[in-house]
């Protein structure tokens, strides 16, 4: 398959579908603890360690989650203005390959690794 035969639709859908999935993921992590659930550090030292470590993995999670939802966003964009396929960058067409393997690409692979 070429740049010129990307199947814009299936590109859509997938990229839809992983959009949702996506939100679903970052919705469950940055939901608000419900009330009376306690989180608390414990009384001993070291006993907030453990739970420190975990809301900062939790954040880490949450900062790339929200870098791949931009980065859907952004293909699906380009869907609607046409110019999904080509480099935001250098307006170069994408590889078909790279489309395949990563749908949300808005960059050719000389820029993605800038």
């Amino acid at each position: 398959m070429t740049n010129h035969q990307i199947d814009t639709d299936s590109a859509q859908r997938s990229l839809s579908e992983h959009l949702d999935e996506l939100q679903e993921r970052r919705a469950s992590l940055t939901k608000v603890p419900e009330r009376g659930s306690g989180i608390g550090f414990g009384k001993r030292v070291g006993d907030g360690t453990t739970e420190a470590v975990s809301r900062l993995s939790e954040v880490s999670v949450v900062d790339s989650l929200n870098a791949s939802i931009e980065r859907v966003e952004r293909a699906l964009v380009k869907i609607e203005e046409g110019t999904y396929g080509r480099c935001d960058v250098c307006d170069a067409p994408i590889p078909t390959a790279r489309l395949e393997a990563q749908p949300e690409s808005a960059v050719c692979v000389e820029h993605a690794g800038r």
